[in-house]
């Protein structure tokens, strides 16, 4: 398929996913009110440390900020394919999509925006009213370009994550059961890509390697955009680690799901 038949295609699914989506509004609700509540519990854990003296290196307005955009970023560069595609390969349902001329990908790519539109209608406005209870300690005072990185970033964040998956799903061609290894990829993740506690926070001999790792560039680095004081060392590393980690991501996705492919057997395979 051509690329512009492959956006039509999307086009489309999104359409149809708002639709299906729609019937679950309230599900979606609540599931939005259980993002906020882990980045609200946090900041209010880590300001009560600060505000009894503890010594951080970072200040309230940076751990405010960075916990009130939390919610947004996070659920802007989520994914959730893998658990999907490994039914579809342990159950036989992508040999509906090997008769097709579109990639099962499509309809994965597709979901994740159609989704992300619902979640982001519920999200936005709990996220307005926690910014405007601690408005005196927000600072998003970023220039026009960090906010360009910003974006970029997150595009960035959102290819690797997805490929991610794409790899964990993929397994599934030779694992019956991809599940642990989806579960300790997700608490990996959180540690990593700094969800649980800023990346700032951690110990001063790991920094090094937080800086450089993968999930650091599937969340925190774009928080870090906005909320951190990144020298143009820093900036101009992490740019450039934003861009190489989903190209390198994407090609070891195509990789193993092309090998994927070629062991697949089931029904209509």
């Amino acid at each position: 398929m051509t690329t512009a038949q492959s956006l039509r295609v999307i086009r489309r699914l999104i359409v149809i996913d708002l639709s299906t989506a729609m019937i679950y509004r309230i599900e979606f609700v609540l599931f939005m009110v259980s993002t906020i509540v882990g980045p609200v519990i946090s900041l209010l854990i880590w300001r009560a440390a600060l505000a009894n003296g503890a010594s951080l290196p970072v200040d309230a307005e940076y751990l405010t900020t960075y916990f009130v955009l939390l919610g947004v970023v996070s659920m802007l560069t989520s994914s959730w394919s893998s658990g999907f595609l490994a039914e579809s390969i342990r159950l036989g349902q992508l040999s509906i999509w090997i008769a097709r001329p579109g990639s099962t990908h499509l309809n994965g790519i597709a979901n994740n925006i159609s989704e992300k539109l619902i979640k982001a209608v519920a999200l936005v406005p709990m996220i307005a009213v926690i910014w405007w209870l601690v408005r005196d300690t927000v600072d998003v005072t970023a220039t026009w370009w960090e906010w360009a990185f910003f974006a970029v970033s997150i595009l960035g964040a959102v290819v690797t994550v997805f490929a991610m998956d794409v790899m964990v799903g993929a397994l599934a061609f030779w694992i019956d059961d991809i599940g642990g290894i989806d579960y300790a990829r997700g608490i990996l993740s959180v540690i990593l890509r700094g969800q649980l506690v800023p990346l700032a926070l951690m110990p001063a001999w790991a920094q090094e390697f937080v800086a450089i790792q993968p999930f650091r560039f599937t969340l925190s680095f774009s928080l870090e955009l906005i909320v951190g004081d990144l020298s143009r060392a820093e900036l101009a590393t992490g740019m450039i680690l934003q861009l190489v980690y989903p190209a390198l991501f994407v090609v070891a996705a195509r990789w193993l799901w092309r090998r994927g492919i070629r062991a697949y057997s089931a029904v209509g395979a």
